[in-house]
């Protein structure tokens, strides 16, 4: 494979990983919540990073927006930031790893900046998903018990994807310098002085 295919590649990679994380950052069910029984009809529950939702049996849902910083746990607001600072992350390090020619500091620095959005998708995806299952088995927890989503998945496999991007560019970023023999001046015999003999 030659270093344009492994360089596409790995772009390829880490755009693809870049667009689950934005999917991940914006997708309403990281954390969902099993059918609830109520009087009028089962209730299916669901948390993203945003809001809070409630579909019920007729498919109609409502939602209501996470926007206190103080009430909400501390989970929450921990993987809503650092989904959205891999999101942040991604996009310039897809950007400065797709360039052509030899620019490897620049394809080093996408690649470095598409690792770093991988390890914040994945701390975002592993710190939720570990404190919803945490909840989900404490039998002190009086709310909502959710279990990892879909959004979890898309944040995990996005980190997975750029994290491999990232490697991947990094790897094509490095190898032995490029020399170039000088070239003589104009005029200037290329023999040596013994090779008239």
């Amino acid at each position: 494979m030659s270093p344009g295919w492994g360089v596409a590649l790995a772009v390829a990679l880490g755009t693809a990983g870049w667009g689950l994380v934005v999917a991940a950052v914006t997708h309403g069910a990281w954390g969902v919540g099993g059918g609830q029984a109520t009087a009028v009809a089962t209730v299916t529950v669901t948390r993203g990073l945003w809001s809070d939702c409630a579909t019920d049996a007729s498919g109609v849902t409502s939602c209501v927006p996470l926007v206190s910083l103080v009430t909400l746990p501390g989970y929450l607001q921990g993987s809503r930031a650092l989904a959205v600072a891999s999101a942040a992350l991604g996009a310039p390090g897809v950007a400065l790893g797709g360039g052509a020619g030899p620019r490897r500091r620049l394809r080093a620095a996408g690649g470095a900046l598409l690792l770093l959005a991988a390890v914040a998708a994945a701390a975002a995806a592993g710190w939720f998903g570990a404190a919803v299952t945490r909840e989900f088995f404490d039998p002190q927890h009086g709310g909502v018990r959710y279990e990892p989503g879909p959004g979890v998945l898309l944040a995990a496999g996005g980190g997975a994807l750029a994290g491999v991007g990232g490697a991947g560019l990094l790897g094509s970023a490095r190898g032995p310098p490029q020399t170039h023999s000088p070239t003589p001046p104009r005029g200037a015999s290329t023999y040596g002085r013994n090779e008239y003999v």
